[in-house]
């Protein structure tokens, strides 16, 4: 339990799945790490989320080999966790229901091959053969063969172990009231639990991460982006694994799409699938920007089940046992943000938006490589806070 006044190396503020990962990889390198949670491990988005890792959701291009290089990560390190996440590398399937969209699916999917993703291509018959259940019309899917899902609160609840098994202090129930800085430098977080003196903050608090940024004068263009889930019933037999609609990469990217209705295209809908080990079906998915609202709104559930119910008939005789809305912390050009700033000492790591699960591994790697003043495993300028233009230029101690 944290005291009035206390000291650590590394203060890790933000106790979800991405302040967990960042937390345990310092906590690796020999750092004395504290992690502090205003709410309980998980709380926020992490607990209002699906459990995809995967590639599937990006056209070939840098975030196609971020995400790959991010699932590669968790196949080598998931069965390495303190207990049991449900990993399962079932793959998942990106399915094509408009002609239109025929041709992109298929240079995505030469693309991707190019990139080295496990990836093949139905057609419509072999598509029939591992799904019987789809509708008659669905044309082809993309099949990305790697990709896996996992319990999002079990990923989180192993990398909070993990990193008290390396001798990280993970403190719940502390609300950061204030970021101490001298001579340019940030030197303590203040808390309503006393003072935690640090000269290196990693900001990994979702969509809270702009106002905790604001008490160090610093600018984090992150903005909260609703997205509602579907919980089934336990099925048996509707379908085989994790599925997807090619339009859900141009919904997440806010982009016109054909065959929808104009509630889907308002809310964002596009189909995810995902059975759970429990025998449930958590589908989604919805976005829109509407503040920190986490209410369930009727019309938006609406319009998800008659999408679902498009590819898949049989949803119409599911029962639906639960739904909930989180928030995903959304950066205005769609990457994450993993960055110094120009505040010394002072770091970023958040606005992954609906990746964050995905991509945490990938992120604990990267924030340690950059707060070691290591070569990073990748190119970090396209998650650079600089990119923006917002803030003085970052600066590295």
């Amino acid at each position: 339990m944290m005291n009035k006044r206390m000291q650590t190396d590394i203060a890790v503020i933000g106790g979800g799945v991405v302040g967990a990962a960042v937390a345990a990889e310092m906590a690796r390198t020999g750092a004395a790490v504290t992690l502090l949670e205003r709410g309980e491990f998980p709380w926020g988005s992490s607990k209002r989320c699906d459990g995809h890792v995967v590639t599937y959701d990006s056209a070939p291009g840098f975030f196609s080999r971020f995400s790959k290089a991010a699932l590669d990560l968790f196949h080598e390190r998931a069965h390495k966790l303190p207990c049991d996440i449900h990993f399962e590398p079932e793959g998942l399937g990106l399915l094509v229901d408009d002609e239109r969209d025929l041709e992109q699916a298929l240079a995505n999917y030469e693309g991707k091959k190019a990139e080295g993703v496990k990836v093949g291509f139905w057609d419509q018959a072999e598509l029939r053969r591992h799904e019987p259940n789809i509708a008659d019309d669905i044309l082809a899917c993309v099949n990305f063969e790697g990709d896996a899902k996992l319990n999002p609160m079990r990923l989180t609840f192993a990398l909070i172990q993990q990193a008290r098994d390396l001798g990280a202090k993970p403190e719940r129930g502390v609300t950061v009231t204030g970021l101490g800085l001298e001579n340019g430098a940030v030197r303590r977080v203040e808390t309503d639990r006393g003072v935690l003196e640090a000269e290196t903050v990693v900001l990994c608090a979702g969509v809270w991460t702009p106002g905790l940024a604001h008490m160090a004068g610093v600018n984090v263009p992150i903005r909260p982006r609703q997205g509602h889930l579907i919980v089934t019933e336990r099925v048996s037999g509707l379908i085989g694994k994790n599925y997807a609609e090619f339009g859900y990469l141009a919904a997440k990217g806010g982009k016109k799409r054909p065959g929808v209705t104009p509630a889907m295209e308002q809310y964002g809908v596009a189909l995810v699938l995902e059975p759970t080990a429990e025998g449930t079906i958590i589908m989604g998915s919805s976005r829109r920007f509407v503040g920190m609202n986490t209410e369930v709104e009727p019309h938006v559930l609406q319009a998800m089940v008659q999408r679902g119910i498009r590819f898949f008939p049989n949803f119409a005789r599911t029962k639906i046992i639960r739904t909930f809305a989180g928030l995903r912390p959304a950066s205005i050009d769609g990457y994450p943000i993993i960055s110094p700033t120009h505040v010394r000492g002072l770091y970023v790591a958040s606005g992954h938006e609906g990746n964050g699960i995905s991509l945490s591994l990938i992120t604990g790697k990267l924030t340690a490589e950059m707060l070691q003043g290591l070569s990073p495993s990748l190119d970090m300028a396209p998650l650079h806070l600089d990119r923006f233009g917002l803030n003085p230029p970052a600066v590295v101690r």
